[in-house]
């Protein structure tokens, strides 16, 4: 009997529970079979191995719309976040109602648009089957975000830049590369900014909880509603428009082409910088029509990823304001400049300390209740801000 010639492979993929692996190493035996004397041998040719460094990072975006008024909401938060714990690709932001203290107009945009009738409800890569489909129960995004993690990636999101946690001033470049030609229509470049852990009392904050008294359950006795709730993945601004940014993309983007674009962003001193992620996708858009907007990709980073490390060396002290001693313990006097209108000292995590409205010359600050560390001094101005850092001892 002639010798057969068959190949097997020794690693199967995941299970239909899950997407199959994008990354890592397959082997394959290439054997021959063959019958001598009636006997069978089994003879190995050769061992292949294949390592895949990637296959394309696919990422899945899931947008919420929730409330703090809304009681069935802290449950889909912990969907929500199961979810991406099972799923490494997928990307959460969570859209606030316009009641709440957290809510933007440009969530209420979003929330309009794609036509959502209350929370808490979530709309995955902002595609469905239809218009009316897009928007779905906790208990069904799952299954949408598997049948996106099966679909093409088209093109890769690369950031890069620079954050300085002293002025706050945030230099972002995004580039991306088509490793396909994307569905047609226009494309736009989007860049959202979320927070997380926002802890704060009161009107717009209080997380309502229908589960307060379901025993068994991980909401149970936590209160209804529940004060200092850790509010996640809090959309805090989009930056240029609700829907992206326009014109940075052909009408036929070239696969391998890379494109790149440049964003200079000032971060609000009363989000918790530390606690900000930088959400950054493309999609397409269509004004008329809300089923053409689907994500094609989606990343994330930590905006402190771009922050210098604790060794780099922070700004200067502008010319006029000088602190002394420094290092300081207990007291620390300070040369104000000429016309300071008002004095401030932040600690390099962006919690403020310190605050006088036109400090008195040669009057020493308290530095009692300051825990040691390096911190911020500002000084702002007639003609601007001047600031120097400070450690405390």
């Amino acid at each position: 009997m002639p010798s057969q010639i068959f190949t097997h492979s020794s690693i199967a993929y995941k299970s239909a529970a899950g997407p199959p692996p994008r990354q890592g190493c397959q082997f394959f035996r290439i054997f021959a079979v063959q019958y001598n004397s009636g006997m069978k041998q089994i003879f190995t040719l050769l061992l292949v191995g294949v390592c895949l460094t990637a296959w394309g990072q696919k990422g899945v975006l899931l947008e919420k719309y929730t409330s703090a008024f809304c009681g069935a909401c802290p449950n889909g938060h912990l969907i929500a976040q199961d979810l991406a714990a099972t799923y490494p690709g997928l990307v959460l932001v969570f859209h606030h109602s316009e009641v709440d203290a957290m809510g933007l107009p440009q969530s209420t945009e979003w929330k309009n648009a794609f036509n959502l009738p209350g929370t808490p409800l979530g709309i995955i890569n902002r595609q469905g089957p239809s218009a009316n489909e897009m928007a779905l129960l906790p208990t069904q995004w799952e299954e949408r975000i598997l049948e996106q993690l099966q679909q093409p990636d088209y093109v890769q999101i690369s950031l890069n830049g620079s954050y300085n946690t002293f002025s706050r001033n945030l230099s972002l470049d995004v580039t991306t590369t088509f490793d396909a030609p994307p569905p047609q229509g226009a494309l736009r470049l989007n860049v959202m900014i979320t927070e997380d852990s926002v802890l704060h009392a009161g009107w717009g904050y209080d997380q309502s909880n229908y589960y307060n008294e379901q025993e068994g359950h991980p909401l149970f006795g936590l209160g209804h509603p529940i004060y200092f709730y850790p509010h996640h993945h809090v959309l805090r601004d989009i930056l240029d428009d609700t829907w992206g940014t326009a014109g940075v993309f052909p009408a036929a983007p070239e696969p391998g082409m890379p494109y790149q674009h440049h964003y200079d962003y000032p971060i609000s001193y009363s989000w918790a910088h530390q606690r900000l992620n930088l959400v950054v996708f493309v999609s397409l858009y269509d004004a008329a029509d809300p089923t053409q907007r689907t994500v094609l990709n989606v990343t994330q980073i930590p905006l402190f990823s771009l922050a210098p490390t604790a060794a780099s060396s922070p700004p200067n002290a502008a010319p006029g304001l000088r602190a002394f001693p420094n290092p300081a313990s207990g007291s620390l006097w300070v040369d104000w400049p000429a016309g300071t209108r008002q004095t401030e000292i932040w600690s390099i995590n962006g919690k403020l300390f310190y605050r006088e409205e036109k400090p008195a010359p040669q009057q020493p600050i308290d530095l009692s209740g300051m825990p040691p560390g390096l911190y911020l001094l500002k000084a702002t101005t007639d003609s601007g801000i001047s600031q120097q850092k400070v450690i405390i001892q």
